[in-house]
């Protein structure tokens, strides 16, 4: 009888996490590891045994972590990795290599896909990429019995004289229902380990929920480099029918639609919308909308559908900024989307960016203003973060100073200075856009309202209020320029 290869996935915690301590990211929010699940999914269906090991739910010392991974038997190991994650994860797959030379390591995801001739090249534990969409390129290899070859498309790999081969990409996915649904059961806790971000749901069980792949559109800060710019989506019967998967087996009242372009097409949504509320499922949802593909009509459908909240992407509130950086947007557009989504009973979070470059005083200002003077429920600022595979990425140090630590590029550190500024001067403006936002009368209502609004945000918030209070300590003092990142470790060797 043939042994299938067994292949173990592991998620990384990464981003400087110490054990024995409390990691902010860790309690506010944490995604399932959506990548692993389907591609565990699509393994398991083929025969191919699979297993996940999700040390950013369930963190281990490097240790442990190790020991863990080596008692699945593995006879391939494959890492999901962003940039901050990465290095995480190869620290992890050094020693695992180091203990068995001969299990091959698999890197994929977001960095691996931008950066693969760069990670070859410097580290040489990594032994394959998988570029792009990784669900057919992982089927083929495991059939392959794991042996690269030029016949596979989407791998990158060292040749036998140790060049670097790339065998072309892998075309996209057209139909997304061929798909399983994504392996939730290799998950421990799933989904008391995952909980959606605070204050970003109305009641749980809840999780997130992937409904289309690809952008159509180039805005500069954005890395669309696995899915690519094709825009391929589920069918709402397969959609609805996966909601009720979750909800008999898992108990989902509310899911978080994570797609990059929920409302892109309008007859698709509307369709969604109708067969989920026929099923009387009684879950409800959150997405991400963009002004341009939202109307009065959609947006009441959305709401008799049971959407409790539209993520906005505004990025910033000077037109200038924005229109040297993101695709078809109009801020007088977004403000009406703003008003119309919340007229009809719908909570809107704003999403700005904060050290964009071209950013100045004036414009930071202007988005303060743009924050307070609309009725966002909730507003999120990231700070700008040049991720590989973006534009901007390419030209970022004509624009500024740029500090390529890719432990630090999760959006929460200012790793890129504008030209005019310095760090503690954006993290004071940082700290100013959150303090005038939330304590306005109208913020601090908004705030207060989620008692009932989401009654269990609130107790984790306050089960966590030390681990908040010492975030909002270090934040004040990065804005008087006392203290550097988070946690302080300087860029890694291997860069």
């Amino acid at each position: 009888m043939v042994h299938a290869k067994r292949i173990t996935f592991v998620h990384p915690h990464g981003e400087n996490w110490i054990a024995g301590t409390k990691d902010i990211v860790s309690i506010a929010n944490v995604m399932p590891p959506h990548g692993l699940l389907m591609l565990a999914a699509v393994a398991e269906r083929a025969g191919f045994p699979a297993t996940i090991l999700d040390f950013f739910a369930h963190p281990l010392p490097e240790d442990q972590a190790v020991q863990a991974v080596l008692a699945t038997q593995p006879d391939a190991i494959g890492f999901s990795a962003t940039t901050a994650g990465f290095m995480g994860g190869y620290r992890l797959a050094v020693r695992l290599k180091l203990a068995r030379p001969e299990i091959p390591i698999l890197f994929g995801g977001p960095h691996p896909t931008s950066l693969w001739s760069r990670l070859l090249r410097e580290f040489p534990a990594l032994d394959i990429i998988v570029v792009g969409e990784g669900e057919e390129t992982l089927l083929e290899l495991l059939r392959a019995d794991l042996v690269p070859s030029p016949d596979i498309a989407g791998l990158a790999y060292r040749g036998p004289e140790g060049e670097l081969l790339f065998t072309g990409p892998r075309r996209a996915i057209s139909d997304l229902d061929q798909l399983p649904y994504p392996a939730y059961e290799k998950l421990t806790a799933f989904p008391a380990a995952y909980p959606l971000p605070i204050f970003n749901y109305p009641r749980s069980p809840a999780t997130t929920f992937i409904t289309s792949r690809g952008c159509p559109y180039s805005c500069s800060y954005c890395d669309r480099s696995v899915f690519g710019s094709s825009f391929r989506a589920h069918s709402a019967e397969y959609l609805v029918d996966h909601l009720a998967f979750l909800k008999s087996r898992y108990g989902i009242r509310h899911v978080n639609i994570y797609d990059d372009n929920f409302t892109l097409k309008k007859p698709r949504v509307e369709e969604f919308v109708e067969k989920l509320s026929s099923r009387d499922l009684g879950i409800t949802f959150n997405c991400i909308g963009r002004p341009n593909h939202l109307d009065g009509d959609l947006i009441r459908t959305l709401k008799l559908g049971g959407c409790w909240m539209i993520n906005l992407g505004v990025e910033s509130g000077d037109q200038d900024v924005i229109s040297k950086h993101r695709t078809s947007s109009d801020l007088e557009e977004v403000a009406q989307t703003v008003h119309q989504v919340r007229e009809a009973g719908i909570r809107v979070k704003g999403l700005f960016m904060m050290g964009i470059p071209g950013e100045t005083e004036d414009s930071i200002a202007h988005t303060i203003a743009y924050a307070v003077r609309h009725p966002f429920s909730d507003v999120n600022l990231t700070k700008f973060t040049p991720f590989p595979g973006s534009p901007i990425y390419r030209t970022i140090l004509e624009h500024g100073e740029f500090d390529e630590d890719w432990e630090k590029m999760n959006c929460a550190n200012f790793v890129f200075i504008p030209r005019g500024f310095t760090k503690e001067r954006l993290e004071a403006l940082y700290l100013r856009f959150y303090r005038t936002f939330y304590k306005r009368p109208s913020g601090l209502l908004n705030f207060v309202s989620m008692i009932w609004k989401s009654p269990e945000s609130w107790r984790r918030f306050i089960g966590n209020a030390g681990a908040f209070i010492d975030v909002a300590r270090q934040m004040k003092r990065r804005s008087a320029g006392e203290a550097g990142g988070p946690r302080g470790q300087g860029a890694p060797s291997e860069n």
